[in-house]
């Protein structure tokens, strides 16, 4: 036997060694993805009574935990995914009027994020739980304005601005009870102009092109006072405009 190369029974061991070793490095990678999945698992965008807390607040809102609530896989309940750790803080991503999707961790450390019971969570604001609720209730409002491009009152400078967009002038006032605000969004429409000209040599009248000016078809006018809509005037000869009206923006803590 050549003494240089192994053995059959030394290559086999090396099989199973390098087949053992890619075994336990797919084990850790799968447990690691599993792990992780509950912090990727954020409900699905847009679905109809789901209310985002970046919709109205650039903000992160804090809740503190209470009591170990059980987090669930959906908003009507589902696998669960564990409890709460009880005297944490979690950060409230969306919510609907029955329940919030929170992101924070389990008892065991981990983290975790799903649907949870209001009840199970605190707030510096007593009247926590009521006013969000009011929040459902105008944002899926204000989100289908958005949706049909209408403006209404009570809606905010941001929400007007996803529905118009830049306004063409603006005016700014200040007073002792804040500040008010006019933005004005003007249409043109270019006007092509034209001359009637004589010719001298054949007799003929005929029409010349002169010059062009924009000429305004509509405009409309917002008048804002303290962030919130609570006037506009259209200009359009479209017949009466019903404006259609929202609740102000609700102020709360957390």
């Amino acid at each position: 036997m050549n003494k240089n190369h192994p053995s059959k029974n030394s290559q086999k061991c090396r099989q199973k060694e390098k087949i053992a070793y890619f075994v336990n490095t797919m084990r850790t990678v799968f447990l690691f993805i599993f792990l992780s999945l509950p912090l990727l698992a954020l409900p699905q965008k847009p679905e109809g009574d789901i209310v985002y807390t970046e919709e109205f607040t650039p903000e992160t809102i804090s809740l503190q935990v209470e009591k170990p609530g059980w987090v669930y896989s959906s908003k009507s309940g589902g696998r669960k995914r564990g409890a709460l750790k009880t005297g944490t803080s979690v950060q409230l991503v969306s919510f609907t009027d029955k329940a919030y999707f929170v992101r924070g961790k389990k008892e065991n450390g981990i983290g975790v994020s799903g649907w949870v019971t209001p009840a199970a969570f605190s707030s510096k604001d007593p009247e926590f739980v009521s006013k969000l609720k009011q929040v459902h209730a105008r944002q899926l409002v204000v989100r289908e304005l958005i949706a049909r491009q209408e403006v209404a009152l009570g809606m905010t400078t941001g929400e007007t601005l996803q529905v118009l967009g830049e306004p063409t002038k603006t005016k700014l006032r200040r007073n002792a009870e804040g500040q008010t605000q006019v933005w004005e969004y003007i249409e043109y429409e270019e006007i092509s102009h034209f001359s009637t000209v004589h010719d001298p040599y054949t007799g003929l009248f005929f029409r010349k092109f002169s010059h062009t000016t924009n000429e305004e078809v509509s405009k409309i006018v917002i008048e804002f006072e303290n962030d919130c809509i609570n006037a506009f005037e259209v200009s359009e000869n479209n017949g009466p405009v019903n404006p259609t009206t929202v609740a102000a923006p609700i102020i709360f803590t957390w």
